[in-house]
């Protein structure tokens, strides 16, 4: 089936697409959300604008859009597409996957997240073991700090967070905003990502990385 998916440039929204693919879905468009609003419950904000290179990475194009967090908006945005399907990388949180699923069914799409309802470590797991390089982008969580800016997600940082879990009652998948990410290579692209140059800002509770520049690679 032809598809389109929500795109953010984190492990999620890719790794979705990984899976996605192995299904049978072919991915025929991108799809990058700028939210107007700063604090969208809808839509991950840090990097967004980096998508652009990963979408060459990936050799899949991409259309940029800047809506609310509203339905009607999303249903817009949709609507210009001849697919079968929306992918997105939905995890753990209601008020994204229903209004996704209803805006889908309005249109006649299906919705398919396939991390949706997974055991959030066995996502980390299954990402780590299929080969994506990932990096943390921002931390915001009692328990991680600037030390953590720019650690790929390997077993290491995975035991990181499992012991934050259980000590804080964090969201291991970052679904509660504990951290962002970005993903700088996948089994599926076609080139990777390299950092070139990068700053850690840190505020003392929270901070992120801020990187100044990068290049594609080829594999």
């Amino acid at each position: 089936m032809n598809a389109v998916a929500l795109f953010s440039g984190g492990k999620d929204s890719t790794y979705s697409i990984y899976l996605a693919m192995q299904q049978g879905y072919d991915i025929k468009r991108l799809i990058t959300i700028y939210p107007k609003e700063r604090e969208s419950f809808m839509y991950h904000i840090p990097m967004i604008e980096r998508t652009a290179l990963l979408s060459e990475a990936m050799g899949i194009e991409r259309d940029v859009y800047r809506i609310g967090d509203d339905m009607a908006s999303l249903k817009n945005v949709l609507k210009n597409y001849d697919v079968d399907a929306v992918i997105s990388g939905a995890i753990a949180s209601n008020y994204q996957k229903t209004k996704i699923e209803e805006v889908c069914t309005d249109l006649g799409f299906i919705s398919y997240a396939p991390l949706w309802g997974k055991e959030q470590k066995l996502i980390l797991k299954d990402i780590i073991s299929a080969g994506f390089k990932v990096i943390i982008i921002g931390v915001y969580a009692y328990g991680l700090d600037e030390r953590h800016l720019g650690l790929e997600l390997n077993d290491d940082f995975l035991r990181v967070l499992i012991a934050l879990e259980k000590k804080y009652r964090i969201n291991v998948a970052g679904e509660g905003g504990e951290y962002e990410s970005f993903v700088l290579d996948a089994p599926f692209f076609k080139k990777r990502v390299v950092v070139d140059s990068y700053n850690k800002v840190w505020n003392g509770v929270r901070g992120e990385l801020v990187i100044e520049k990068l290049h594609l690679e080829e594999k």
